[in-house]
């Protein structure tokens, strides 16, 4: 394999990994936005991506699991609204309940439903933009992709502007900045903060249902490996933007993507030991990353704290 299609392939299998975990990143910069974290997102994106996986299996159509993936979102985001934001309980207790919530019913399903049997899907087929596609590396990479990687695409754009461009925007960052301001504004703190959750979670579940359609085809426990709470990391790593959210995403699908292209080459070569140690590459960069960004990091004034009008 010549070495344009081999850097072809490792760029183009990392836009891909950078998908679900830029889906569920932005989701949350919108939920942290308004004042509100949901440390339960790897959880709605097992649950997603469990009933995705069935919907699309059983329907035999992709688009109606990635409907389930949103639906379950909703719901999940719904039972965090209402104990977060409603009934002002501690934000962090409640996120991570409702993670091991996803978990536990996740598999729970799974088994129920297959058992020990191993079912797949049928790989979808990536989308080519004519002209655009034929560049050499970049086109191939960017442009001839799956369904929701073009989504993302759009996703980061649209969330950006929305949040520094439009009012409802400027709603969500008033709410997470000073609620009492905003509520004395004439702005429904409780009704803002429902909606940047309720959006935040539909994005998660629909990650998680990309992840098990688009990218392996097959659910099994714990099938995210913790990237819910990597996208929640990201959210800090990029400062609370989309775009830089985005980026972030960017670097650890990347690096993602390169571990996994070179498993092959060690496993010929006899040092089949540092495949482990080429997977963990991703996490040890964005925890570094992490490190370096966080102590300039400032989130909203507001977040994870319960707003109790006076």
């Amino acid at each position: 394999m010549s070495l344009e299609k081999v850097i072809t392939s490792v760029i183009s299998l990392g836009i891909t990994l950078t998908t679900p975990l830029a889906i569920a990143g932005i989701g949350e910069v919108i939920s942290e936005r308004s004042g509100v974290i949901n440390l339960g997102i790897d959880g709605i994106m097992l649950l997603g991506a469990f009933l995705g996986f069935h919907a699309s299996l059983v329907t035999g159509n992709i688009y109606i699991g990635y409907l389930a993936g949103l639906a379950v979102g909703l719901l999940m985001g719904l039972i965090l609204a209402v104990f977060s934001v409603s009934l002002k309980l501690n934000q962090a207790i409640t996120g991570m309940g409702l993670y091991f919530l996803g978990f536990g019913l996740s598999d729970f399903f799974y088994r129920t439903i297959y058992g020990e049997r191993e079912v797949y899907l049928s790989a979808p087929s990536p989308i080519s933009i004519p002209i655009i596609s034929n560049i050499p590396v970049v086109g191939p990479s960017l442009f001839q992709q799956l369904d929701l990687v073009y989504f993302s695409y759009i996703l980061v754009i649209v969330a950006w502007l929305l949040i520094e461009r439009t009012r409802i925007g400027l709603w969500i960052r008033s709410v997470g900045e000073n609620p009492k301001a905003a509520d004395a504004m004439g702005i429904n703190v409780s009704l803002i903060q429902y909606i940047a959750v309720l959006t935040g979670s539909s994005l998660a579940g629909l990650a998680g249902a990309f992840l098990s359609i688009g990218i392996t085809q097959v659910f099994y426990e714990n099938l995210t490996y913790g990237i819910g709470f990597i996208a929640i990391g990201l959210v800090y790593f990029g400062k609370w933007s989309p775009l830089r959210t985005y980026l972030g995403a960017l670097i650890f699908g990347l690096s993602w993507s390169t571990a996994i292209s070179t498993q092959s080459y060690f496993n010929a070569i006899g040092r089949a030991d540092l495949v482990y140690f080429l997977l963990a590459i991703p996490y040890i960069i964005i925890t570094i990353a992490l490190v370096i960004v966080s102590r300039q990091a400032r989130g909203p004034k507001w977040l994870g704290k319960p707003y109790l009008r006076e």
